[in-house]
């Protein structure tokens, strides 16, 4: 019990350090897209019939690298694994992505189940990304297991259907 509560404190001691550090590094405001914006308000609608469903975006938005730390370790802390998806303006299998793979329901349920799942757009912050990361291409996604240890061979570029990236984010959630 006293190994849980020291563990517990030190995660949460290291989440208060990491949150005041991703605070700090919000100096400059970034002016967003109007399609930026709209995505950040958090809550998408869609009429079905009479009803209206309300869906909770997929993806938390970063854009630094203190964001990413403290995300990684909330990862490590709920014992999910943490998907990063890089994105980019104008690129048309990032949107297809979103549009399409990202929408299916399965894989909705499926990331949301088992996986912290954070976006970075690229083409706004490769300056802060492009040390860390040595991306190719968008889009682009990256898997940290639960240990916060980056699975190398997991590492994802292009277009991926809903089917074949369902099945493939369902078989890395499986405990070994």
């Amino acid at each position: 019990m006293n190994k849980f509560i020291k563990g517990f404190g030190f995660l949460l001691l290291l989440g208060i350090v990491l949150f005041f550090l991703w605070e700090s590094s919000k100096k400059e405001q970034i002016a967003l897209t109007s399609e930026e914006l709209i995505e950040t308000i958090n809550v998408k609608t869609e009429l079905n019939s009479s009803k209206v469903k309300v869906f909770k975006p997929i993806f938390t938005k970063i854009n630094s690298l203190h964001q990413f730390e403290f995300y990684k370790m909330h990862a490590i802390a709920t014992e999910k694994i943490l998907m990063v998806y890089f994105y980019s303006n104008g690129c048309y299998y990032c949107e297809k992505m979103k549009n399409i793979t990202f929408a299916d329901s399965r894989v909705q349920k499926e990331l949301a189940k088992n996986y912290i799942a954070v976006s970075v757009n690229y083409s706004m912050y490769k300056d802060i990304f492009k040390k860390k990361f040595m991306l190719n291409a968008t889009p682009a996604t990256i898997f940290f297991d639960r240990d916060g240890n980056q699975m190398e061979e997991e590492v994802s570029y292009g277009y991926q259907g809903a089917e074949d990236f369902f099945n493939k984010i369902e078989l890395l959630a499986e405990p070994f």
